[in-house]
């Protein structure tokens, strides 16, 4: 294949999309990167030796389609036993740790289930029976702090929330409603151990750790011939100016940019930022691990053990800037369901915007933007899978449109506005 391909963002979309092309043909490849190094959001600061994560990411087990694409270039990964958890009330506010489920678990025997009535969280939430409406809305204002009904329904995916467990009613008779009800699966959850399911049971991270699983495939990237460029701030217009025939883009980067040069109004986001701090740690329980508080209280919505560089470090990701003589006492609250913990110094702490939770406006946003790309540049202009949150999902959409793009006709791009 003749023509060039850029790819704007050197996260791991970015980076799966440069391995896809080459996989496909394409041999002149360039993937920009804004920062010094590839891995975008995902890529750890290190300090001392040790990863200070901002949260938790984990890759799926031996066999998974992406780690098995990643491992085909040279990165290697440790399996571990999946454990996790989550903090709930019951009906009279008493804290109850639910072991091996990752969602909210309501006091409520009612199995009383609808379909949303559309698609934004409010709606979804309003799905469910009173008791466990309530509990999500609340969850959701404190985690969130924004209006429910202008938030899209698929939000509650990031926000943990789109299985709920009722721990009141009886478990066959849960299992029975999921197995014959396609929303009642969609929106209801049962703990790994109550549902003999397995899908989760063991997962994987990068051996070394993140920045090891970044260095490996920027190796493998240039062993292939990639021109990685890092420090390039690459605009659509600059992009679109310089677009020739036979030339495909892959926009793997925040998409916020494009709107403007396509003729259209930046659609309003979920603006949310989030707070994380990193402490040393002594544990006696297992690790990796990780504990959801949904109680709606505290500072910390997720506690994450895990090791790095000889140490055990634990994460706390905090919906607000947390009053740090409170956090370690929270921490130790939240994973106290599988173990002693003791926190240690604090290495490091920081403040992100998170784009996780979409707005509808922003989902039908895109939407358009998709709409008025296909319109001018066909196939030859590559969304980054910007919608999904999971990174399997991900994956295949820009796979996908990469095989759609090699298949096509050589087209140029031309600037709009």
């Amino acid at each position: 294949m003749s023509g060039r391909i850029r790819i704007v963002g050197g996260g791991l979309t970015g980076i799966m999309a440069a391995f896809e092309a080459h996989r496909l043909g394409w041999r002149n490849i360039e993937l920009h990167e804004r920062f010094d190094a590839l891995g975008g959001v995902a890529r750890p600061k290190v300090v001392n030796g040790a990863e200070m994560r901002d949260g938790c990411v984990y890759f799926g087990p031996e066999g998974d389609v992406l780690v098995e694409r990643l491992k085909a270039q040279g990165a290697t990964f440790e399996t571990f036993d999946n454990r996790f958890g989550s903090l709930s009330l019951d009906g009279a506010g008493k804290r109850v740790f639910t072991w091996d489920f990752g969602g909210p678990a309501v006091d409520c025997a009612s199995l009383r289930i609808a379909r949303p009535a559309g698609d934004s969280l409010a709606d979804r939430i309003a799905a469910y029976s009173s008791p466990i409406a309530e509990t999500l809305a609340e969850y959701c204002r404190w985690h969130l702090g924004a209006d429910l009904a202008a938030v899209h329904g698929e939000a509650a995916i990031p926000l943990a929330i789109n299985r709920v467990y009722p721990a009141g009613a009886e478990t066959p008779a849960l299992v029975a409603l999921k197995a014959s009800n396609e929303w009642a699966d969609e929106l209801y959850g049962v703990p790994r151990g109550l549902s003999g399911r397995t899908a989760n049971v063991t997962a994987s991270l990068p051996a070394g750790g993140f920045t090891a699983l970044f260095e490996t495939c920027r190796r493998a990237l240039e062993t292939r011939g990639v021109d990685i460029r890092f420090e390039s701030l690459i605009s659509p217009r600059q992009v679109m100016a310089e677009h020739a025939a036979g030339d495909t883009v892959v926009w793997a980067a925040n998409p916020t940019p494009l709107f403007k040069p396509m003729g259209l109004s930046t659609p309003s986001l979920v603006k949310k930022s989030f707070f994380t701090y990193v402490f040393e740690a002594q544990f006696d329980g297992p690790c990796p691990v990780y504990v959801q508080n949904f109680t709606a209280k505290g500072d910390c919505f997720r506690a994450y053990l895990y090791e790095s560089g000889g140490k055990t470090l634990v994460v706390a990701e905090c919906v607000r800037e947390a009053d740090l003589r409170a956090l370690p006492g929270e921490i130790r609250g939240l994973l106290s369901g599988f173990g002693s913990l003791k926190t240690g110094a604090l290495l490091h702490s920081g403040a992100q915007p998170r784009w996780i939770y979409h707005s509808r406006d922003a989902i039908a946003g895109l939407a358009t933007l998709r709409e008025k790309l296909t319109e001018r540049f066909g196939p030859s202009f590559v969304c980054g899978a910007w919608e999904p949150y999971g990174k399997s999902a991900k994956l295949a959409e820009v796979d996908a449109a990469l095989a759609m793009a090699r298949n096509a006709p050589a087209a140029g791009l031309a600037l709009v506005g």
